[in-house]
């Protein structure tokens, strides 16, 4: 996960590698580290490193959520990232995210 933020920010004496960084957090999210969720899903809803994706954003938040559900700070982040969406990209958020 550290390393993974290292090449997603070029922190630490290492030049900026988004699509290392991206693949370290996917592999990271996709072995449940609810770390690497939110950090995917901050990536997403910002577009650093990674296309802008508000749904994208939106599945990795409340993957992230499920596992913290006592964490206000996802839950503001999924009310956020709800508003700023239209209702196709709510339909597809809600279908990512099951």
């Amino acid at each position: 996960m550290i390393d993974a933020e290292r090449y997603i920010y070029g922190r630490g004496g290492v030049a900026q590698d988004c699509d290392r960084g991206l693949k370290m957090l996917r592999t990271s999210a996709y072995q449940s580290n609810e770390k690497a969720m939110i950090s995917l899903g901050a990536l997403y809803s910002t577009g650093l490193c990674a296309p802008r994706d508000l749904p994208t954003a939106y599945r990795w938040f409340a993957v992230a959520l499920r596992k913290e559900p006592d964490n206000p700070a996802l839950q503001q982040n999924l009310q956020k990232l709800w508003s700023q969406m239209t209702q196709p990209e709510r339909q597809l958020a809600i279908k990512l995210s099951q």
